[in-house]
């Protein structure tokens, strides 16, 4: 069960990471190790709040709010 949530992690942190901001073209930060952070750096993916991965933090309240594609 610990490894399907890191496997899940990961790849959650992968996609949206993948997210690139277009003003200079560096990977958005997706996952953090604060709820405060991750709900701070929500809107840059469009979304609002925050929810737990594993040990971190994630923007948006449900992992599928993201848009990865926000600010291209």
């Amino acid at each position: 069960m610990v490894s399907l949530r890191l496997m899940i992690s990961a790849c959650a942190l992968v996609l949206l990471s993948a997210a690139v901001n277009a003003q200079n073209d560096q990977p958005k930060q997706a996952m953090f190790k604060t709820e405060a952070e991750a709900k701070a750096a929500a809107p840059g993916f469009g979304c609002e709040g925050a929810h737990r991965m594993g040990e971190m933090w994630m923007v948006c309240v449900k992992h599928t709010d993201a848009n990865t594609h926000h600010g291209h």
